[in-house]
């Protein structure tokens, strides 16, 4: 299953621009009072130059890089919780996604819509405040559900009801729930409910093209708060992507020179959300096809077979590895097994960035 992040933000922000930078598309960018509960999806390919580096020595039929789904959805008005705008009902879209990025306004443009001041801060607060909302509702739901089993002493009833009860005082004392320490065992209870203040945040300062290194004051305000709330953020010109993505290779060159844009925004935010949510690939190479695959850090050689197919975990025998570096260095697969950087490892084996991996499985 691909990795998969929400966009959100309030309207006249630049979600949709974002969305088009991130994917390559041009979905249509509406104004408040046009947009569309219906969501914007896709289902982009992560850059990654090192499946076609693996090419240059092993060939193969086909290259497949890894995925991320993005979801766009519609504008989060202050007051949605309470109907306000188009209401919050459409933020299901976004409920199974691992990951967010808020998108905050920090342009200045009159034929954009704004009644008040650019104010990315209280913007942040909208946002954080209707998210908690949305999961206010949701644990006052579970806490009437698993309410029955603790009143007749059910231990699971019991436990479920004091966790539920913790996440509730947490945000009505304003503090998102990533923000808590909590136990493994614990967070087995509380991911069934999809609450989005659980999920870790990328902050993204939509800037002018005035402010494309995201230096201004406006950008540094998203900073400050990313900072204060131990989460990530990442300067991106929605407006300057959209018109890149339009272009020839040679164009888009000579406009990220005279922008100072040294990489587009797509690898740009696929790596902030792989780091946001401590992820590495490795890679299985044959004849048949070079493939990337995403893992968190720390997973070991079983974990990582199973993602190729769920029985491979169980039936793991060995690994067979060497890194890119290697093959780059040695230029095929016996020349590294003959130079003794083919390992064979085991079950206990922590899987590294820009592993090359051949499974040994019972079937």
């Amino acid at each position: 299953m691909a990795l998969s992040c929400g966009i959100v933000g309030l309207p006249t922000v630049g979600k949709t621009s974002i969305f088009n930078a991130l994917t390559g598309l041009a979905a249509e960018r509406h104004s408040y009072t046009a947009a569309s509960v219906e969501p914007n999806l896709s289902e982009v390919d992560v850059p990654d130059e090192r499946l076609e580096i693996i090419h240059r020595f092993i060939e193969t039929q086909k290259i497949v890089p890894a995925k991320v789904k993005v979801v766009d959805i519609a504008g989060l008005a202050s007051g949605a919780s309470r109907g306000e705008g188009l209401g919050n009902k459409f933020l299901g879209h976004i409920k199974e996604t691992d990951a967010l990025m808020l998108v905050v306004r920090c342009f200045e443009r009159a034929d954009v819509a704004r009644t008040t001041p650019v104010d990315p801060k209280g913007d942040i607060e909208i946002l954080e405040l209707e998210l908690a909302m949305t999961d206010l509702e949701t644990l006052g739901r579970n806490i009437d559900r698993v309410g029955k089993k603790a009143r007749a002493g059910d231990k699971e009833g019991l436990a479920h009801a004091e966790i539920f009860e913790r996440a509730k005082k947490l945000l009505e004392d304003g503090v998102p729930l990533r923000l808590s320490a909590w136990k493994p065992a614990e967070l087995v209870v509380l991911r069934p409910l999809f609450l989005l203040t659980l999920k870790p945040v990328l902050y993204v300062a939509n800037v002018g093209d005035d402010d494309v290194a995201g230096t201004g004051a406006h950008a540094k305000a998203v900073e400050a708060f990313a900072t204060a709330r131990r989460s990530p953020w990442i300067a991106i010109c929605g407006d300057l992507e959209c018109e890149l993505a339009a272009m020839g290779p040679e164009d888009r060159a000579s406009f990220q020179a005279d922008f100072g844009l040294t990489e587009v925004a797509r690898p740009r935010l696929i790596q902030a959300v792989y780091s946001l949510l401590g992820l590495q690939t490795f890679f299985t190479a044959g004849e048949k096809e070079i493939k990337a695959w995403t893992i968190q850090k720390g997973d070991t050689g079983p974990v990582a077979a199973g993602k190729i197919h769920s029985d491979f975990e169980k039936g793991f025998v060995r690994a067979e590895v060497y890194s890119v570096d290697d093959l780059v260095q040695h230029k095929n697969e016996a020349a590294i097994k003959s130079a003794g950087k083919l390992r064979v490892e085991g079950r206990d084996y922590v899987m590294r960035e820009s592993d090359v991996c051949h499974f040994l499985v019972n079937r």
